[in-house]
C-alpha cells in the first residue's frame, strides 16, 4: 500500500469511494463525497493535506482531508471525511492515512487536529473530547464524539471557543 497527496487522475474516483465507504456508516448524512469535491474548491484547499491509499496493484482502496480550521485566531485541522473502501477495512488503511496526514500536519506546525467520530476508534490515535480544552463544535454533538489531538505539546493552552469549519462544510 502506498499513501500520498490526491493526484489528477483519482480526484472524481476519491469522490466515488468517500461516497461508497459512507453508504452504510451509521451516522452519514450522505453528504461526504460531495463534500471533499466542496473542499477542494476552498479558497484554503491545500492538496498536500487531501491524501489516498492506492493498493499495490493500483486499485485506490482508501481517501483522507484534513481542512482549514480555526478557535478564534487560532489555526488549527480537521479531519474530515477518512473513508476506506469497503472490500479493505479493518487492515490498516485508515490507521496509514491518519498518520501520513498528522505527519504532513505537523510540518504546518498547525496546533492541533479536530475530528467528529467514534472515540472507539480515534482515541487509539490520540484523539480525546474537545470540550476538555473548552473547544465546542458549532452544532450539537456529544462531548466524546467531537475530538481532538494536539500535534504539539501544550499547543492548545489558552485556546478555547468554538470551533470554526471551512465554509465548504455549511455550518
Amino acid at each position: 500500500m502506498k499513501i500520498q497527496p490526491v493526484t489528477q487522475e483519482f480526484l472524481a474516483p476519491s469522490v466515488a469511494l468517500v461516497t461508497a465507504a459512507f453508504a452504510t456508516a451509521a451516522h452519514s448524512d450522505g453528504n461526504e463525497g460531495p463534500l471533499v469535491a466542496r473542499l477542494r474548491q476552498s479558497a484554503t484547499y491545500h492538496p498536500e493535506y487531501d491524501a489516498i491509499a492506492i493498493a499495490d496493484d493500483g486499485t485506490l482502496i482508501g481517501h483522507a482531508m484534513l481542512s482549514e480550521a480555526s478557535v478564534g485566531a487560532t489555526k488549527l485541522f480537521v479531519l474530515a471525511p477518512l473513508a476506506v473502501a469497503p472490500a479493505h477495512q479493518h487492515l490498516g488503511v485508515g490507521s496509514a492515512l491518519i498518520a501520513y496526514l498528522e505527519a504532513v500536519a505537523g510540518e504546518d506546525l498547525r496546533r492541533a487536529i479536530a475530528i467528529l467520530g467514534d472515540p472507539a476508534y480515534y482515541g487509539r490515535f490520540g484523539y480525546g473530547p474537545a470540550a476538555r480544552f473548552g473547544i465546542t463544535a458549532p452544532f450539537p454533538v456529544a462531548d466524546e464524539n467531537f475530538m481532538i489531538r494536539e500535534l504539539i505539546p501544550g499547543g492548545l493552552r489558552g485556546v478555547t471557543g468554538q470551533l470554526q469549519y471551512d465554509p465548504a462544510f455549511g455550518l
